[in-house]
């Protein structure tokens, strides 16, 4: 129960809260992400508004200094107080109006003069003396066309801005006035709220350089800061704040829109609280579902295990099934199949003594069946002994040789030997048949390779040495030669028996040919050549493996070659083959 409860946790609970979470946050990213960049858009478009704002509010230069009665007022034109004044009332005084009315941004239009015979009015045309003289260093460099914006208040993220350009003769060859014109915050308070500045979120000036020009910069981290001050980048997030900026050309300042990713996604947060809360609920339901029903499978496995550990020779009880609505299910089945096991395993050793028993005298019966080769041995044994005593060497011979055959086929009971024993039974069996028929057989054996060392199953070339002497010294009159030859080159192992009969007609050996092709067993009742010739090429091809078989070569008239060719194994197969024959030299020794 412990393991399957750990399995749960390490398979399943953990691996879906680790995604749930890894995919929350890879989502909550791209999110945030997104938002940043879309206040960014808003923030260019603000700032466009705004800089049409600018042009608009600039405008006002060009209608003063393109009247002409204005220029004529700054220029000193007039002789007397009066036509300053007629020509204030009637032309000039129309124009404030105008422009303060088409820019209610603007609070205040003063133009500071630069002749002293000009009629100075104090709320519109005032002497040059009355000008800052910091402010005046400042506009002091301005070209003709060329105006500049100046905060009110620098210390502050949204000051009363002021506008300065120079206003000029008709031949634009000597300032005659500077104009003054101050907008109030409502200008880049309406920027701000196009920006989104509105709750939480707030707006910072600083410096091209990216020095704090307002006091409201206290707000910020020392890393937000450093980043301002040396990110590239119009926007980032950094943690939990997110930062936009971008540069107010007119201004030559960095506005600096700043808020808390939590105050943007106030309400996601809400939503995802309740969603982590309906996961972790359904992750209990399913907890506890999932150990009910583990517990009614382990339960019943817990006591068959229990039970199984109780099993010895004394004590081979069923265990019990308990009816229900589990009893035919997969664990009952194998309940069922246990006590099947078990009621077996009485069976099995209730019978053992009798087990013993047959043993026992089938072992008898075993020493008697080894009594009968021997006894053929030593009869054999006997018979040489006697024919050598009475000087019957052909008698002694032939016992000799065929008592070699006997305990060549009888005595062991492994089926693998050397090439070497295989030719020398081969000898023994031909020297027995060239004892019978005389000069009508005669035979040669050449070997051109280390035999001893080339293993190979017993019984390889008896079948076909038998089957030379049958269907070829056997079948003709005149004198027969049979030819064992063995050699090797360095892909292969040749071994032909060949003798010079009558050979094989076309049509049969096809029909041998398509018999050691074919992989289906032949019948007993076909011709024993076939079975015989089959019998070892099968066992060529089991035993030495990969292209090794056995091939038929006849020719009418002249005989027949039965030819084994043995491949090569690899290194591998050959040490294999090493280990097989040293065992086997060893028993042998033994």
């Amino acid at each position: 129960m412990r393991k399957i409860v750990l399995g749960y946790v390490i398979m399943i609970f953990i691996p879906v809260i680790a995604f749930g979470y890894h995919y929350y946050t890879q989502i909550y990213g791209n999110l945030t992400q997104q938002f940043v960049e879309s206040r960014q858009k808003i923030l260019e478009q603000a700032y466009a508004n705004m800089k049409t704002d600018f042009a608009r509010i600039q405008s006002v230069h060009r209608v003063l200094q393109y009247n002409p009665y204005l220029t004529d007022y700054l220029d000193g034109v007039y002789d007397s107080d009066a036509d300053s004044v007629y020509a204030l009332t009637r032309y000039i005084l129309p124009l404030y109006t105008q422009s303060m009315f088409a820019n209610p941004e603007i609070e205040s239009i003063v133009i500071y003069k630069m002749k002293d015979q000009v009629l100075p009015i104090t709320n519109l045309f005032r002497d040059r003396s009355m000008l800052d003289p910091q402010t005046e260093d400042t506009v002091s460099a301005l070209k003709a066309g060329q105006g500049i914006w100046l905060r009110a208040d620098p210390n502050v993220s949204d000051p009363d801005l002021i506008y300065y350009q120079y206003i000029y003769n008709t031949q634009i060859t000597e300032r005659i006035g500077l104009l003054e014109i101050r907008v109030s915050n409502s200008l880049i308070r309406n920027f701000y709220a196009a920006a989104g500045v509105e709750a939480n979120w707030r707006a910072i000036l600083l410096s091209g350089q990216g020095n704090l020009l307002t006091n409201e910069a206290a707000e910020l981290d020392n890393k937000t800061l450093n980043l301002l001050q040396s990110e590239e980048r119009n926007f980032f997030i950094n943690r939990k704040t997110i930062v936009n900026q971008l540069k107010l050309e007119p201004l030559d300042v960095r506005v600096v829109i700043t808020g808390q990713v939590g105050d943007v996604f106030r309400s996601v947060k809400h939503k995802e609280v309740v969603l982590v809360t309906i996961i972790v609920l359904l992750l209990i339901i399913l907890s506890i579902a999932y150990y009910m029903l583990a517990s009614t499978i382990t339960k019943r496995i817990l006591r068959l295990a229990r039970h199984m550990r109780t099993l010895n020779d004394d004590n081979l009880r069923q265990l019990t099934i308990q009816s229900g609505k589990f009893e035919k299910d997969e664990i009952g089945f194998l309940i069922v199949a246990y006590n099947s096991m078990v009621k077996r395993m009485d069976e099995l050793i209730n019978h053992v003594h009798r087990a013993e028993l047959r043993n026992k005298e089938a072992a008898y019966q075993v020493l008697q069946a080894q009594i009968k080769p021997h006894f053929l041995y030593n009869t054999l044994e006997t018979i040489r002994m006697v024919a050598e005593a009475n000087n019957d060497k052909e008698v002694a011979d032939i016992s000799f040789w065929f008592g070699k055959l006997m305990r060549y086929s009888l005595s062991s009971a492994r089926q693998e030997t050397v090439l070497a024993k295989e030719i020398e039974m081969v000898s023994f069996y031909m020297k027995i048949h060239k004892m019978r028929l005389q000069s009508r057989l005669t035979y040669e054996i050449n070997v051109a390779l280390d035999d001893k060392r080339l293993a190979c199953p017993r019984f390889l070339l008896q079948p076909l040495i038998e089957n030379s002497i049958v269907h070829g010294a056997s079948a003709v009159l005149r004198p027969v030669h049979i030819r064992l030859e063995a050699k090797e080159t360095e892909r292969e192992v040749t071994i032909d028996i060949s003798d010079n009969g009558n050979g094989i007609p076309p049509e049969k050996l096809l029909e041998l040919r398509e018999r050691l092709s074919r992989h289906d067993d032949l019948r007993k009742a076909e011709e024993p050549v076939g079975v015989g010739l089959k019998n070892v090429n099968e066992r060529v091809k089991e035993y030495f493996g990969g292209e090794s078989r056995l091939e038929i070569i006849s020719e009418p008239g002249k005989g027949t070659c039965l030819r084994i060719i043995i491949v090569k194994r690899t290194v591998t197969d050959f040490e294999d083959l090493d280990r097989r024959r040293r065992t086997f030299d060893s028993e042998r020794v033994s």
